[in-house]
């Protein structure tokens, strides 16, 4: 055997059919996972985009600075894209519940705020006392001018921990632009106004003229450090200190004040199930590169008996069927990792097309195509990577089918294989269906074939069940969505909400869900005396506050709690506990109340335990936290506590499909009823927060459906496999009497078994990849909704491949002559 190599071409032109089915599989696999690595640039950089439009292009703030701090920050050279602000206070806007921020943005600093300097009409201002409203606030603010106007705003501004009360300012604004509405900020009840530079130099007395500095750094491993040395040289208080954890969770940055329930935001998740799923895209390839080959040497036994016969060598038989895939992987890598690159940017950049910029947050179509391009460049690691993997993959199928070239006998393979047939007893019963019949037969005779059959086909269900169940994972708006309840908040912050209005409300035929809470916020009086009874003391400045939520966000204010502490708050036995904000004055640590776990209260005369440490306070109208010890119970306990029934906020949530003006024109008359109450809608944050998301779902959708098709046509590969390799069975069934309709029929069959037995395996594998990557998500593992449309489009796509892949080569097989199909070699 002097040329393996030239033996193996020799071979592979002859069996031109298998040959192509596995240069087929090679690159599949090889556009697959060479479009998943180039997708996860394109898709990241996207994701990144996002979450700088919700929150800022920044990593961090450090807020009020003095002009000298603020200067040494953008001289820093570990950080860059440095801009200072300058809040210039804020006003409340009618009962809107919504807080106006005025900010003054010095040279570039706007830029890091794609959504909120977006003119509608006007300009932006330039010059001092020069103001840009958006266009809802100027609605709540009954401003009916234009550009070029003067408006007055009463204005009101403080510092953060401060001690003293607000400073209050009236000043008149020449209105330069109007704004387009931004809603994201209605999650946190704000609305930002832009401000001309040397506003605040003509309006803020020298206490309240101080800088909010945004940054990044260029270290991103150092970036907890370099803040921390950077507070330190600065002398800033750690309560001074804001981290974009919008940006930080998307970039994958560790940050101290990082929760655990951020932790699903991460993209290395992505990355993870990215990984995930182009395994099984391999493991796909390989087993039906595995069929064809172990078909193939089955099927020239004779011929490797006598190259053994002849003086051939085990290790020689093992190089020249792996020299076959070699010359096969020599064509096919190459094209698949074009192909795979060109398909990847052409999916992401066509799907750009579809879409309104706006949604994404981008300038224009120009914007995002070059975000793309950026990130679809030829990089080399990842190809190289993608032509490794598949070589790997595809070198391990074949193995096998070279061993058990190498390890028959020369005489046993030159004198044939011999046939063993075993009989089973069985009892007799009526065959309703011979062809079906028949084909279950088919299958429990080459029961190792049938298997690797099927188990090809699960990995393609389960690959297309799994890609669906991490598209979430890019959506940085997600978290920002979980700000609020409901689609509405119902406020009465003077003498309440009445229960029975309560009830009106909830039982209102479009509304779905409705969450309520009760607040009581005491302050002490100038001798520290408060009006409940507390077996423990508070500081001077601090307030103490009693708030009511229903039982369903009971159980989930404070993860971890137990079943025996769940009814405990609901009996008003327990309680959860929202400590009071440590902060700094004067570089002076303010001493604070300070509650444990497990520590015993009374209010009022009612003992209760601590339970749980709240992270976040309940709040109203999209209220700051006043600052104090604040007791979360149930609501009746809370009714028990105060002596008061009365509901400060309702959250109502609309059914699907419900008229959303036809219920706000309703809400409007049920505020009239009950004085003092207003409402604001979320439904428009909500839907540009969605909107936000909807490129990057159509994005990694388009991903979805071409690694679907390549499952689709490995399921085709597979099938006519072992369709074709089969001729001469055909043609014996045929010879002996079999019609070509029966034929049809029993195939056919054949395929929706393989169909059907593949779409419950796989079924079962692409929820156990939901679980978990879902686990991976939120850091534990938990059972998740069983994704059933995905399962059922999987399982039809399957079943209908499977029934055209058997359908198609057997139209042109039956047709063949009957002696011809007895004699094909292949």
């Amino acid at each position: 055997m002097k040329s393996y190599l030239s033996l193996a071409w020799k071979e592979l032109k002859a069996q031109k059919i298998t040959s192509t089915l596995i240069l087929l599989a090679v690159i599949l696999s090889t556009i697959a996972t060479t479009a998943i690595g180039q997708s996860i640039g394109i898709l990241q950089s996207m994701r990144v985009n996002q979450a700088s439009g919700l929150n800022g292009d920044r990593y961090g703030t450090f807020h009020q600075l003095t002009e000298e701090q603020a200067a040494a920050l953008s001289s820093d050279p570990r950080l860059y894209d440095v801009g200072s602000l300058i809040n210039l206070g804020n006003l409340d806007l009618g009962s809107s519940g919504l807080t106006l921020f005025l900010r003054e943005y010095c040279g570039d600093a706007l830029d890091a705020y794609p959504s909120v300097g977006k003119i509608k009409e006007g300009r932006l201002p330039t010059k001092e006392r020069e103001i840009a409203l958006p266009e809802d606030a100027l609605q709540y603010l009954d401003f009916n001018g234009s550009p070029g106007d003067l408006i007055t705003l009463p204005v009101k501004v403080s510092l953060l921990s401060d001690v003293q009360p607000p400073y209050e300012y009236t000043a008149d604004f020449v209105l330069t632009g109007i704004l387009e509405s931004n809603y994201i900020g209605y999650a946190t009840g704000t609305v930002d106004a832009v401000a001309g530079e040397g506003t605040a130099a003509a309006l803020l007395p020298w206490r309240y003229f101080l800088y909010s500095t945004d940054f990044k750094t260029k270290n991103t491993d150092l970036f907890q450090s370099i803040v921390y040395e950077l507070a330190g040289q600065l002398n800033i208080p750690e309560d001074h200190i804001q981290y974009n954890w919008v940006l930080l969770d998307a970039l994958g940055i560790s940050y101290d004040e990082k929760g655990s329930a951020d932790s699903a935001a991460g993209f290395p998740f992505m990355t993870a199930a990215c990984v995930l799923v182009g395994a099984l895209i391999l493991l796909a390839a390989g087993l039906v590169i595995y069929n064809i080959l172990k078909v193939a040497v089955t099927k020239r036994i004779q011929e490797y008996g006598t190259l053994r016969a002849i003086g051939g060598e085990r290790r020689q038989l093992y190089r020249l069927v792996t020299s076959q895939l070699l010359v096969l992987c020599g064509i096919g890598i190459p094209s698949g990792l074009l192909c795979g690159v060109l398909c990847a940017k052409g999916i992401l950049t066509a799907a750009t097309g579809l879409l309104n910029p706006d949604l994404f947050l981008a300038a224009d179509t120009r914007e995002l195509n070059a975000v793309i391009a950026e990130n679809s460049s030829w990089q080399v690691w990842p190809m190289l990577a993608s032509a490794a993997v598949t070589l790997l993959f595809a070198v391990l199928a074949a193995f096998p089918a070279a061993r058990y070239a190498s390890h028959v006998s020369p005489t046993v393979a030159m004198r044939g294989q011999k046939l063993k047939i075993k009989r089973h007893s069985r009892k007799k019963k009526r065959i309703r269906s011979f062809e079906a019949f028949y084909a279950r037969l088919n299958l429990k005779r080459g029961r190792g074939r049938t298997w690797v059959t099927i188990l090809s086909m699960v990995m393609s269900i389960t690959v297309f069940v799994a890609l669906q169940s991490f598209s979430g994972l890019l959506d940085t708006s997600a978290a920002v969505q979980q700000m609020h309840l409901g689609d509405y908040a119902v406020t009465n912050e003077t003498v309440g909400i009445p229960p029975e209005a309560a009830s009106e409300l909830k039982e209102h035929e479009m509304v779905g869900n409705l969450s309520a809470v009760k607040l009581s916020v005491y302050q002490q009086d100038e001798e520290g005396n408060l009006p409940v009874r507390l077996n423990f003391p508070l500081q001077s400045w601090e307030s103490f506050q009693i708030a009511g939520i229903d039982s369903s966000r009971l159980a989930s204010y404070t993860p971890g709690l137990s079943d025996q502490d769940l009814l405990e708050l609901q009996s008003g036995k327990a309680c959860l506990i929202k400590n009071p904000i440590a902060f700094v004055y004067e570089g002076k640590t303010i001493e604070s109340t300070n509650l444990q776990l497990n520590d015993r209260i009374t209010v009022n005369g009612q003992e209760m335990r601590v339970a749980g440490i709240a992270d976040n306070p309940v709040t109203i109208n999209n209220e700051g936290f006043v600052n104090g010890v604040q007791v979360i119970v149930s609501d009746g306990a809370y009714d028990t506590l105060t002596g008061r029934t009365h509901y400060s906020e309702l959250y109502p949530e609309l059914r699907e499909g419900a008229d959303a003006d036809s219920f706000e024109k309703q809400l409007d008359e049920w505020c009239l009823e009950n004085p003092g109450s207003h409402w604001l809608s979320y439904r428009q944050s909500d839907a540009q927060l969605a909107e936000s998301f909807e490129q990057i779902h159509l994005l990694c959708w388009g991903l979805i459906l071409f690694i679907g098709l390549i499952g689709v046509l490995n399921i085709i590969n597979t099938v006519y496999t072992n369709i074709h390799t089969r001729v001469h069975e055909i043609g014996m069934q045929r010879a002996i009497g079999m019609s070509t309709r029966s034929l049809y029929q029993t195939f056919l069959w054949e395929g929706a078994y393989y169909g059907m037995i593949a779409s419950v395996f796989g079924a079962v594998c692409g929820y156990l990849c939901t679980i978990f990557i879902g686990a991976a998500a939120a850091d534990h593992l938990q059972w998740t909704a069983v994704p059933v449309l995905p399962i059922l489009e999987a399982a039809a796509v399957s079943v209908a491949a499977c029934l055209a892949a058997t359908a198609i080569p057997l139209r042109g097989i039956a047709k063949m002559n009957v002696v011809e199909s007895i004699l094909t070699v292949e």
